[in-house]
């Protein structure tokens, strides 16, 4: 088994993207791209066979998040969350950070349907009566 040297590691910008668990799938990070909401260095990419090196700054835009990572590792494969994270840094502004947090907030949800019972108890609490 040979290893490669770190300078010389390059990857594509999708593979990337899928790799870091920026997004779900290849396919969708190529769509990201393609659709312009990708960054590199400040320049916008439409191609996904953008060559990404380190320290490279990459500024995803989507319509569920913003997010500007900094590249410190090239990552060799696709492992978990843990493992992703160390390849970057979130260089993220925090009042985008704290946006992006906002958006992410679910609804409340008081569960299932109540049953007749429950419905019955709920009201005889509530005070009606009918």
């Amino acid at each position: 088994m040979t290893s490669k040297d770190p300078s010389d590691l390059n990857i594509r910008l999708d593979q990337l993207l899928y790799y870091l668990r920026i997004f779900k799938t290849r396919g969708i990070a190529t769509k990201a791209i393609e659709k312009g909401s990708c960054k590199v260095n400040n320049f916008l990419i439409k191609k996904k066979n953008k060559v990404i090196e380190i320290g490279d700054v990459i500024n995803i835009k989507n319509e569920k998040l913003i997010k500007q990572i900094k590249i410190l590792k090239i990552p060799l494969r696709r492992g978990p969350f843990t493992e992703a994270i160390i390849h970057y840094k979130d260089i993220t502004p925090i009042f985008i950070r704290n946006n992006n947090e906002n958006k992410f907030t679910k609804k409340i949800s008081f569960g299932r349907r109540p049953t007749k019972v429950s419905r019955r108890k709920l009201e005889k609490f509530i005070g009606r009566n009918f």
